[in-house]
Formats: C-alpha cells, sequence, structure tokens
C-alpha cells in the first residue's frame, strides 16, 4: 500500500495546506497593518510632545521701566522663521522704523534677537527701555501694546507652524 491515500469516489478531501497558508498570511496581514497603525500613533504622539509654544511676558518696574521678553513654554523646541511688525495695522519692515512709528527712538531700547531658535525653557528679551526718557506709566505701555501687532512665526521640528501675536485689542482698555 502506497502512502499516497486516494480518496473514495464522491468524498471530498480537506486541503490542510491551503488553509494554513490563507491563515498564516491573514495573520501577518492583520500583524503589518498594526505596526503601520502603531508607528504612526508613535509619531503623532511624537508630534504632541514636542510641541513648541512661544508666549510673551512683559514687565513694568514702579520706576516706569519696562521690558518685554518671549519664551518658550512648551515641551520642544520652535525656530522662529519671520517676524511681522505693525503699528495702527500699517507694517513696517524691521524693528527701528516700527519703533518710529509708534514715536519712539529705536536707541532708547535695548533687545534680544527675537528671530532665532528657541530651545525648550529658553528666554529672549525683545524689548527693555534702557533709558529713563523711555519709561512708560502703565496707562501709556497699555496704549502702546494695544495700537502695535508683533507676529513671530515658528515651528516645530516635525515643521507644523504656529504664531505668537504680542499687543492688539487684548491690552485695550
Amino acid at each position: 500500500m502506497s502512502d499516497n491515500k486516494m480518496s473514495e469516489p464522491g468524498k471530498k478531501t480537506v486541503n490542510w495546506e491551503k488553509y494554513t497558508a490563507l491563515s498564516s498570511m491573514l495573520v501577518a496581514v492583520c500583524a503589518l497593518v498594526i505596526s503601520i497603525w502603531q508607528s504612526y500613533s508613535i509619531q503623532q504622539h511624537n508630534k504632541l510632545s514636542l510641541r513648541p509654544y512661544l508666549e510673551a511676558h512683559s514687565n513694568l518696574d514702579e520706576d516706569g521701566s519696562w521690558d518685554l521678553y518671549i519664551h518658550n513654554q512648551g515641551m520642544g523646541p520652535a525656530q522662529v522663521i519671520a517676524v511681522h511688525f505693525e503699528v495702527d495695522g500699517k507694517p513696517y519692515p524691521n524693528r527701528e522704523e516700527f519703533l518710529l512709528a509708534l514715536g519712539e527712538l529705536p536707541e532708547c531700547y535695548a533687545r534680544g534677537n527675537i528671530d532665532r531658535f528657541y530651545k525648550v525653557g529658553d528666554r529672549q528679551m525683545a524689548f527693555r527701555a534702557q533709558k529713563e526718557s523711555c519709561f512708560k506709566t502703565e496707562p501709556e505701555l497699555l496704549m502702546m501694546f494695544s495700537r502695535v501687532h508683533i507676529v513671530l512665526e515658528y515651528q516645530s521640528l516635525y515643521g507644523e507652524s504656529y504664531r505668537l501675536v504680542i499687543g492688539g485689542q487684548q491690552y485695550a482698555g
């Protein structure tokens, strides 16, 4: 008698190799789909975990001196790609023309380079009144900030774009 079994006439034989191969392929496809989904989920989590968040802080001392800082409060670095200055809705190409449009002398103010790369927790001075003639009272400072818009456009490590707007109606009484 041979090892090959012959099926009896009228009986169907089950080809288990075919079902095993199909089920193995189905398991492999499911594993691939789950791996791709998991990779996508991890990437989305990393984007959220490394999101920068630039914030502006201004300080006014009792003597009238004031300063404005940009601070990265997020969990990832921020690359500033553009800075826009406006006074009363009119754009100005640089800091000096912006200050002159406000009626301020550019040499009155020390400034830092706000168009830069901000690490996590990094803080940079944007403006600081360095002469007594440039000091302001609180109402004067609020009036000045209500007339201006300083917009920082920045990106995360993943190229997502964000904007920080300083000034405008939030300072209007």
